[in-house]
């Protein structure tokens, strides 16, 4: 009886958790938090790309005068 006790008040604070304000800051950190990595991924492709492309010309350079 102890446990099930337990889980109804387990169940209880974790729906008072995420019904008052508090729960939506939470999920707009999580938010932000997913929308930051997005741009850091998309900022770490462009910048790899970029150096893939210098490699590729001082490739070509060397080929043609080297």
């Amino acid at each position: 009886m102890k446990i099930k006790i337990f889980l109804k008040k387990l169940g209880s604070i974790i729906r008072n958790f995420f019904s008052d304000e508090y729960g939506g800051n939470l999920v707009e950190y999580a938010l932000l938090i997913g929308f930051g990595l997005f741009i850091f991924f998309i900022i770490t492709g462009v910048i790899t790309s970029i150096l893939d492309w210098t490699v590729g010309l001082s490739n070509d350079f060397l080929d043609i005068f080297g």
